[in-house]
């Protein structure tokens, strides 16, 4: 079974330009990177609608594996070129900038897939003006409610990126601030030295509402409930979405992975729906 973490596609043209063909383009090529002795390179592209389905691969290109010589009872180098060691499924949704994508143990870590991944679509679309990066979907609205918590903060630090494409009812102010301002990438830094610690008003909580909705990270640092000093993210991995997708779903085709993982889809869309 794998476990698929769900992530926000950040993507900035310059231009009228498509955002689904550029990203098409982006993964669908014969670029391959390296890293520490592997190679990485994106394969098995399929498309339908608005979802794109492919395979981050991580495979050794010089053959380094061994063999057993039955002969001599020993082993000997003989490895197969270009074999495949891990091979981790991505499923995107472009209306909603949404990827979903396995990490693998010990073998692609969420950190690699997003490094890799980064480098395959820079490398894809070398020379290009554009702005592309990936950022993690939080559980809604965990991060607020542990800073509700906290006996005193003394410093909250906040990184945002403007929507793509739709945004939420509590931040929607911050997020049309940002996209009227042609802000691209906003960083605030918030500090108290008094004994009573910072006041969270509704300004400050929609700011890391948005964060926590995929558009940036923010982290709080202060004294707990009891006193203790404590540091809290956006960044950590137990409050991140996820979705088991079971192997025999995995193997049945991309229909069924897209139904199978549309809850989760779905669910996500519905925090930056209007009600209005």
């Amino acid at each position: 079974m794998s476990k698929m973490f769900f992530n926000r596609l950040h993507l900035n043209l310059p231009d009228n330009r498509l955002k689904r063909p550029f990203i098409v383009d982006g993964i669908r090529s014969v670029a391959a990177a390296g890293f520490n002795d592997y190679s990485y390179k994106i394969i098995d592209i399929e498309t339908i609608e608005n979802y794109i389905l492919g395979y981050l691969i991580k495979y050794d290109p010089y053959g380094r594996g061994e063999i057993l010589d039955e002969e001599t009872g020993t082993a000997r180098p003989g490895g197969t070129v270009n074999n495949i060691v891990a091979k981790s499924v991505f499923l995107i949704n472009t209306d909603e900038m949404i990827i979903a994508y396995e990490e693998i143990q010990n073998m692609i870590s969420k950190t690699m897939f997003v490094r890799m991944f980064n480098e395959l679509f820079r490398i894809n679309h070398e020379g290009q003006d554009y702005e592309f990066s990936i950022s993690s979907i939080k559980e809604q609205y965990s991060f607020i409610q542990h800073v509700q918590t906290m006996r005193e903060i003394k410093k909250i630090s906040i990184s945002l990126v403007p929507s793509n494409p739709n945004n939420a009812d509590l931040w929607r102010d911050t997020d049309e601030r940002l996209q009227n301002n042609n802000i691209t990438k906003y960083r605030e830094i918030q500090e108290s030295n008094t004994t009573e610690g910072l006041i969270i008003d509704e300004e400050t909580i929609a700011k890391i509402a948005m964060s926590e909705d995929g558009y940036g990270t923010a982290e709080a640092s202060g004294q707990d409930e009891n006193g203790n000093p404590i540091t809290i993210t956006t960044k950590t991995r137990d409050q991140e979405i996820t979705q088991n997708l079971p192997v025999h779903i995995e193997r049945s085709g991309m229909s069924n992975i897209i139904n199978y993982l549309s809850r989760t889809f779905e669910r996500i869309r519905q925090r930056t729906n209007h009600q209005e």
